[in-house]
């Protein structure tokens, strides 16, 4: 898979699949380039070893990330830019406690997050 960084109406510059990707696919690129949607294409594979297609791609979409997802950093605030419907204005490192977020990412936050939200839920948290 080839991706190309180019102009975005989210942040300036952006990640963008230069081909589809298929859902669950797996996709090889460094988080700290995304930028953030609150309705991402990308979300961490449920063994937590990557990203991957959050949905079907088609060639020429950004791919993005919901910062929730990755980091608990109760100093992070950040000001969305992504215009979706589902945009949350402001995230925040406390947003992985939302319990929407919660339900839409199940399974796919990043290894140190999903502890805290397995933790939160009372669930068994496994390493991986």
């Amino acid at each position: 898979m080839v991706v190309e960084r180019r102009g975005s109406v989210i942040a300036g510059r952006g990640l963008f699949a230069t081909e589809g990707i298929a859902r669950g696919e797996r996709v090889d690129v460094d988080a700290e380039l995304l930028n953030h949607s609150c309705d991402p294409t990308l979300a961490w594979s449920a063994d937590g070893a990557g990203l991957e297609a959050f949905r079907d791609l088609s060639a020429g979409e950004e791919l993005t990330v919901d910062y929730a997802t990755s980091s608990a950093d109760p100093d992070m605030l950040v000001r969305c830019h992504c215009e979706t419907y589902r945009c949350r204005q402001m995230v925040t490192g406390d947003d992985w406690q939302i319990p929407q977020v919660q339900r839409r990412y199940a399974g796919h936050f990043a290894p140190s997050v999903q502890s805290l939200v397995d933790r939160t839920l009372g669930q068994p948290h496994s390493s991986s």
